[in-house]
């Protein structure tokens, strides 16, 4: 008897699995000088997996969520209902940055059950499916980046156009609006509803099947079922109707735009290739052509975004603690360009999102030929 199908993907729809070639000269130096880099840290006590400044950054981070919470359930006014509600948005972003991302990825701690662990308490305590997510996220975005039909960040279930490669539709006219909307929504839909519909269909998206094992699901339920009684229902139950309404409404537009913003500009802009791997192309140059940095002159945007900010880095070094992107970065830089290869800076946050919203609206345009061109801080290496 044949076992059921677990990962998928519908070829006949998107086309085969992009193929990269082998290991340019670039990726073979880039690797060898952020080894001794990386070794020269591991040295002074900051090892490239397991860094103990983002462990200690991550204690930090689930402090501020507690505490937020905390002042949500014992809010005495409205307005400190709001208040509390804002701040507990911001603190799940930056847990989801800093914690669940990380832990997913293996990197918060050298032990591969600790960041299990990690990544299961961020599910309970932000509501999403930890299997979806790496699906997604490494299995799909992370191997080719920008490539519609391969990359599920593109997939909006037709809400939205966000890749030349994607056919034009009268409703895309003025996306750039309604994006604002959209974007404010975003996990709503995820939390409460997609997750359940990729569990129940056996779906990913429209084009790729992923069938849960039994024991997968069953950790999926529980762990939604501990976000829905211990987050979720709290508040509803201690706080006035219009308060915990109100509350629930700013946390969740706060937290899907703050997310929106950091992932969506880091890929989503002017200057990014949308035409697939590019014949000749290694894994590590697609990355570079369909990644951006922004923000990388702020402290506090690399710590809150865990690095994220570094988008660049974070791509070429997938598997090392988001603490070293900063230290690795004029490195990228300086042999991106020995080997004629351009690296995105898109300058501070405010001027990435304008460049993210410009190409919505030009996307969002009939049939547009190309690109609009907007002005951006795009190193040139070559």
């Amino acid at each position: 008897m044949n076992k059921p199908v677990r990962w998928n993907a519908d070829a006949q729809q998107i086309g085969e699995l992009p193929s990269f070639a082998v290991k340019s000269p670039f990726w073979r130096e880039l690797r060898a000088a952020a080894n001794e880099h990386l070794a020269a840290e591991n040295a002074r006590g900051r090892p490239s997996v397991g860094d103990p400044r983002a462990q200690r950054k991550a204690m930090v981070i689930i402090l501020w969520f507690a505490l937020s919470y905390c002042a949500l359930l014992f809010a005495p006014t409205f307005f400190a209902a709001l208040g509390a509600a804002l701040s507990f948005a911001f603190s799940a972003s930056a847990l989801g940055f800093c914690v669940f991302h990380d832990a997913n990825h293996r990197t918060l701690f050298r032990s591969a059950a600790t960041n299990l662990r990690a990544a299961q308490l961020c599910s309970a305590l932000l509501g999403p499916s930890r299997h979806f997510w790496v699906a997604k996220h490494q299995g799909l975005h992370h191997r080719q980046p920008n490539v519609l039909g391969w990359d599920d960040d593109l997939e909006t279930r037709g809400l939205l156009r966000l890749s030349p490669a994607q056919a034009w539709e009268p409703r895309f006219r003025h996306q750039e609006l309604k994006a604002i909307l959209y974007y404010g929504l975003n996990t709503l839909e995820w939390l409460f509803w997609k997750d359940f519909r990729c569990l129940a269909e056996g779906r990913l998206n429209k084009w790729h099947v992923l069938a849960l094992r039994k024991y997968e699901r069953t950790e999926l339920l529980i762990l939604k079922g501990l976000y829905l009684l211990l987050i979720v229902a709290p508040p509803f139950l201690v706080l006035p109707p219009s308060w915990a309404i109100a509350a629930f409404i700013l946390f969740h537009f706060v937290l899907s735009w703050t997310l929106a913003i950091v992932f969506q500009v880091a890929h989503l802009t002017p200057g990014m290739n949308f035409s697939g791997v590019r014949e000749g192309d290694d894994w590590a140059s697609h990355q570079v052509r369909t990644t951006a940095n922004f923000a990388t002159n702020s402290r506090f945007a690399s710590w809150f975004t865990g690095g994220l900010n570094h988008q660049v880095e974070h791509h070429l070094f997938p598997n090392v603690t988001h603490t070293h992107y900063p230290g690795l970065r004029p490195i990228v830089r300086a042999v991106a360009k020995r080997h004629g290869l351009k690296c995105h800076d898109l300058g501070g946050a405010l001027t990435a999102l304008k460049q993210h919203f410009a190409l919505l609206r030009t996307l969002g345009d009939q049939e547009p030929t190309e690109l609009v061109h907007v002005k951006a801080t795009t190193l040139e290496v070559g």
